[in-house]
């Protein structure tokens, strides 16, 4: 209608009046045929024009995420194997975990690893294995199991550090067991926390696999010596007497123990009765008993004893002398 009145607004009035066909055909049926054709080839362009921006737009995020997530795994992967001990943990037995789930609102929850070393996380549709792992490995893990979710979003956090435990004794404040949050912590973290007294000048340290080394500690440079789990830590003088007569009146108790550390001995004092003194044991099903004590070349000498025939009475409860270190386990 808009081009019929322009072009009557151009034509003079003089000129005759003629019938314009505007294009229309003598079939009409044919002319809208085509013109549906027509439309259709254009709502079809439209809609690829449209479409093909939002395919590229989604092609471009999965390709972004994916680049972004294969450069966070190389990341862990670097960073897993530059970290040195004293900046990594592994989770061990007795440890419990955080675990946060953020795509459920009852997503948070607490694991105990349990001393097979997995936990029971239900979504993940098994037990899973995380002894010996990083926190970082165990959230890929968990990513991984969940099928819940198609993306999981997972962090794992140490709540308690139950598994990493060295044993400190000898002439400190507060000695015992303390729990490491490293594989490994420099002496002086341990000096620290134990507050060792001055006259100490000795370190022995019994390692895990039973080697034993000894360190000046007015060097300086052994302040930085690594001390890892299971390590018993002596801090002791270098004057024979002086370390004769301390050790005499104390013995020393770790392990499956309800209060570790140093104790009072006293002539006379028997196994079972050092085990009463520190608070009894933790676990009722506790009976391997290693006493370690030194011989006359200061080299501790290894005697172990089960517990429970002890207590039936089938062998005798041996007499502790001074000095002696007791560990109980399983």
């Amino acid at each position: 209608m808009l081009s019929v009145g322009i072009s009557s607004a151009q034509t003079p009035e003089t000129t005759p009046t003629k019938k314009v066909n505007f294009g229309y055909s003598q079939n009409p049926k044919t002319k809208a045929k085509k013109e549906n054709e027509s439309q259709s080839n254009q709502n079809s362009a439209e809609m690829l024009n449209t479409e093909t921006p939002q395919t590229e737009a989604e092609n471009n995020n999965s390709s972004n995420e994916t680049i972004a997530q294969k450069t966070l795994d190389v990341v862990k992967k670097a960073n897993k194997k530059a970290l040195a001990p004293t900046e990594s943990y592994k989770i061990g037995v007795g440890d419990i975990l955080f675990i946060n789930l953020q795509n459920s609102s009852k997503g948070s929850t607490y694991f105990t690893v349990l001393n097979d070393g997995t936990i029971d996380y239900p979504l993940a549709g098994e037990m899973i294995s995380v002894s010996g792992l990083t926190t970082d490995e165990i959230e890929d893990i968990l990513r991984e199991k969940i099928k819940l979710y198609e993306n999981p979003q997972v962090s794992v956090k140490v709540r308690e550090y139950s598994s990493h435990k060295i044993t400190v004794l000898g002439l400190v404040e507060k000695s015992g067991e303390k729990f490491i949050q490293r594989e490994a912590v420099p002496l002086f973290v341990v000096r620290a926390e134990a507050i060792v007294q001055s006259k100490a000048n000795r370190l022995i340290v019994r390692r895990a696999d039973s080697k034993v080394e000894t360190f000046d500690l007015k060097d300086e440079t052994n302040e930085n010596l690594l001390i890892f789990p299971s390590d018993i830590v002596e801090f002791t003088t270098s004057d024979a007497q002086t370390a004769t007569n301390n050790q005499s009146k104390f013995y020393y108790v770790g392990g499956e123990i309800a209060s570790a550390g140093q104790k009072d001995f006293y002539e006379g004092l028997t196994l079972t009765q050092a085990i009463l003194a520190s608070g009894g044991l933790k676990k009722e099903s506790a009976k391997k008993i290693v006493i370690r004590r030194k011989n006359s070349e200061g080299l501790l000498v290894s005697t172990e004893y089960n517990l429970k025939l002890i207590k039936d009475g089938k062998v005798p409860d041996p007499v502790l002398q001074g000095g002696d270190t007791i560990e109980i386990g399983n």
